[in-house]
């Protein structure tokens, strides 16, 4: 598709050209199997954990160690069953909420069938939640907390440097945060998290990569068996060359941060300013000026799910919630949430940026809005 405006950086990203050629260097040059004991097997072996202690590093951790996964999803049910399967002696109580990702909430409520109870939280208007709600769901048997750091919805920032700091009181409470949205774009301190989970995807990696880090005295149980690779964490030969692009990923989108960040804030504010001045037509839901990667905003009176099609028969990528979803009419619940309105839920899009964007692109996603709605039927 030539001439696309891709405004969907959230859901994925498109790979950076040098991670990719790495990729294909790797995959040819690093093809043996990283467990055989020959030379070129000593060789993958080694460029293995040259590549965790580089993840590592580009992290600033020193007590902590990384276990490749096929994504966030993996890393996720990994450090909430791992974690509590292998640690309900201590307790049985998970405290998560309402608008973390499936792959962390389908995942909790899973560990209900193995007698854990489940804590959710509800959210606040700004779409985060409040410490003090967490504070009063703790019990003398609560053993994980699990909080994502930046929403993939609405991009709200959750205070995990305050909880953390918090949860150091409970030293037998562990505290998991997803930061797949957050990484190499908001600044989390992470000294204060036990377990993390990184999509490379999300970070012009390449589809199938993924990460769990953990610090070192965190015990947790493989969910898959096999060959015991990944410290037994994990069973199954290593994707190097995947690997290996994710750290390199990781190194670039960390070292850029700072000036994608100043770019990518200038497309959030000409985006929001537009948004403010037509209260009659939209809902700004994104709150967190901290967060310029994701603008999140209802149409008051045109289905969202119409506009986004008609956006991209015009080559411009948004996103929003599917019109039909198991014969129900979907909606945000973050947004619900924040709103408690049906009709805004219902009725959400999403704009989410990345240092490809220009300042172009917004000023055409606004001119073919203003275009649409106008001429859409309410």
């Amino acid at each position: 598709m030539d001439n696309v405006i891709y405004l969907d950086n959230a859901a994925t990203s498109r790979v950076y050209p040098e991670v990719l050629e790495s990729y294909k260097q790797i995959t040819l040059e690093y093809f043996a199997n990283p467990n055989s004991v020959h030379a070129l097997g000593q060789k993958s072996s080694r460029l293995l954990e040259n590549t965790r202690q580089q993840i590592l590093k580009t992290l600033k951790l020193k007590h902590h160690e990384v276990i490749f996964t096929s994504g966030a999803t993996e890393a996720n049910n990994l450090a909430i069953k791992g974690y509590c399967l292998a640690n309900k002696n201590r307790g049985n109580h998970i405290i998560t909420n309402a608008g973390e990702h499936p792959s962390v909430l389908n995942t909790v409520m899973e560990m209900e069938q193995f007698g854990f109870e489940v804590t959710v939280l509800p959210l606040n208007e700004k779409g985060t939640i409040e410490v003090s709600s967490l504070r009063e769901a703790i019990t003398k048997n609560t053993i994980l907390v699990s909080i994502m750091a930046v929403n993939n919805e609405t991009g709200a920032i959750n205070p995990i440097n305050e909880i953390g700091q918090w949860l150091k009181k409970h030293p037998k409470i562990v505290f998991h945060v997803d930061m797949v949205q957050a990484i190499g774009k908001v600044n989390i301190p992470l000294e204060n998290v036990d377990l993390f989970s990184i999509a490379g995807h999300k970070i012009h990696g390449l589809l199938g990569s993924g990460l769990l880090i953990k610090k070192k005295n965190i015990l947790i149980k493989a969910q898959n068996h096999g060959g015991g690779q990944e410290n037994n964490y994990r069973s199954g030969t290593n994707t190097l060359a995947l690997s290996a692009s994710l750290a390199k990923a990781l190194r670039i989108i960390i070292s850029e941060q700072e000036n994608n960040y100043k770019n990518i804030t200038l497309l959030r504010d000409r985006l929001i300013n537009y948004l403010k001045e037509n209260p009659d037509k939209y809902k700004i839901n994104s709150h967190f000026k901290e967060n310029p990667y994701i603008v999140n905003f209802s149409t008051l009176h045109h289905k969202a799910s119409v506009v986004v099609e008609a956006l991209s028969n015009r080559n411009i990528m948004v996103s929003s919630l599917s019109a039909c979803h198991s014969k129900k009419e979907a909606f945000s619940e973050v947004v619900y949430q924040m709103s408690h309105s049906l009709p805004l839920a219902k009725n959400t899009i999403r704009v989410s940026f990345s240092h490809e964007n220009t300042l172009e692109d917004v000023e055409a996603l606004i001119t073919n809005l203003d275009v649409l709605i106008k001429r859409i039927k309410r």
